[in-house]
């Protein structure tokens, strides 16, 4: 059972661009095969190869910016794909598919999903080859099965960590979720944008885990943070600087409006929001942050509110004397601003 880079892929990139220099990224549990990527691409075509040493947890982390300051010909970002496969001007998104197989953890969660007649499916990159197969063997146990239709960046039955625009629209035609592979990270958030019973299908373990108690928790702790900030008088509100995570444009929204309402804002930019880079704001009481937004839904440990997108969209509708609702609930988190536009 292991994670298996397209290399094939990138073999006939290279030959058909000739590149002189290559920028890779990839994420942290597959950095050991990028690098043995690199290798053989060295060794195969005596190209110049360089890993980005910064962090990358999903598709908003491509570097093509970066290759344009270290003059490279084309940038490989590995392991989060889309239903494009070039973006920007450098970057090819390259597949990383894991061949660890389904089939004794489907037999598990049969008996656990058994009160749902209606299941949706759904997974993040590395799993979305088992869709078809999964689907087939919970049909083959009496359930009806659907899978999110595909759009203009999501490939069918996908979900990124911010993203569940697939999902989202068959919510109401299903009575529960399960989702394919170990993620926390994504099932937690499949839960608490579909606002149904979720589960995940770890098939390494061999075990279905409901997501309900997870998902609470977290959307308490959202919840809470937006009413600490509604009593705050200065805000930061901070834009993020990688490149699909530069949502300037919800950052003078959510400005404007906390102006509106008689806050102060001072206007932040920063790559990574951390605990350790808010601490010298001091006369800061809240902040809104319009980069991941799982940086504020998934505990991140800072010493006063810390909002995302939707929890901003619930607090303006606070001070403006309107109901947030589920402000969890919905199709996209994030408005991704890379140019996930095929060239």
């Amino acid at each position: 059972m292991t994670v298996k880079i397209d290399e094939r892929k990138v073999f006939e990139i290279i030959e058909a661009k000739k590149p002189k220099v290559v920028l890779v990224n990839a994420p942290g549990g597959l950095l050991r095969q990028t690098k043995e990527l690199m290798e053989h691409v060295k060794e195969r075509y005596g190209v110049t190869a360089i890993m980005s040493g910064d962090s990358c947890f999903g598709i908003c982390d491509t570097v093509d910016d970066d290759a344009g300051k270290l003059q490279a010909d084309l940038a490989l970002h590995i392991g989060h794909n889309a239903s494009v496969e070039e973006v920007g001007d450098y970057t090819y998104l390259i597949d990383a598919v894991d061949d660890v197989e389904f089939g004794d953890v489907v037999e598990t969660a049969a008996e656990r999903l058994a009160p749902y007649r209606r299941i949706g499916l759904a997974t993040f990159s590395q799993h979305l080859h088992q869709l078809g197969p999964v689907k087939e063997r919970l049909e083959a146990k009496g359930f009806e099965v659907k899978v999110g239709r595909g759009n203009n960046l999501m490939l069918e039955g996908q979900v990124f960590g911010c993203d569940f625009s697939t999902p989202f629209p068959i919510r109401d035609e299903v009575d529960a979720f399960a989702f394919l592979g170990e993620s926390e990270f994504h099932a937690v958030g499949l839960a608490l944008a579909m606002g149904k019973p979720t589960f995940m299908l770890d098939p390494y373990m061999n075990e279905v885990t409901d997501m309900q108690a997870a998902a609470d928790e977290r959307r308490k702790r959202a919840i809470l943070a937006v009413y600490k900030a509604r009593d705050a008088r200065v805000f930061g509100v901070i834009t993020g600087l990688k490149e699909g995570q530069k949502m300037l444009g919800r950052s003078n929204w959510i400005a404007k409006r906390l102006e509106m309402s008689g806050r102060k804002v001072v206007r932040l930019a920063m790559r990574d929001v951390t605990a350790e880079r808010l601490a010298p704001h001091r006369e800061i009481e809240a902040f809104v942050q319009t980069a991941c937004p799982r940086i504020s839904v998934d505990g991140f440990t800072f010493d006063r509110p810390v909002l995302s997108i939707p929890q901003a969209d619930a607090l303006v509708a606070l001070i403006e004397g309107r109901e947030p609702g589920e402000f969890l609930e919905r199709a996209k988190w994030i408005e991704l601003t890379v140019g996930l536009i095929k060239r």
